[in-house]
């Protein structure tokens, strides 16, 4: 198990975006840089594993329809091994496997494609409000 990384002053606004379309992945990344966080833009469940090894983020924005691993399983490892609010991102879902995957996992939030970048960076900013910082 992984030892949860503690929320430093330099990690306070970090984000990580796992999302396997480039164009949508890019979007949410400038979007939300623009705004003033430290945004790291991966396209798989491989990198995002590495990524959270190595470096503490306080929000992770994961699509739940990865091609190497559904991201329900990342919403998991995440919850159980980090202090990572997360919002989940999908469009191929009904609305009550959705909500009975994304509670079983423990996102804070769920995201239907395509995202409207204002609105993610408005839910990523409250969640940051949540956490103090």
């Amino acid at each position: 198990m992984i030892k949860p990384h503690p929320f430093e002053s330099n990690s306070l606004k970090r984000v990580i975006v796992v999302e396997d379309d480039p164009s949508l992945r890019m979007s949410m990344v400038s979007y939300l840089a623009h705004d003033g966080y430290t945004v790291t833009g991966i396209d798989s469940a491989y990198e995002f594993y590495q990524q959270v090894y190595k470096e503490p983020y306080s929000v992770g924005i994961i699509d739940i329809a990865l091609a190497d691993q559904n991201g329900i399983v990342l919403v998991e490892y995440a919850r159980k091994n980090t202090a990572m609010r997360i919002i989940t991102l999908s469009e191929r879902f009904s609305t009550t496997t959705l909500a009975t995957n994304i509670k079983a996992a423990g996102a804070d939030l769920n995201l239907t494609k395509p995202v409207n970048c204002r609105l993610l960076a408005s839910y990523v900013n409250t969640l940051f409000s949540r956490l103090g910082s």
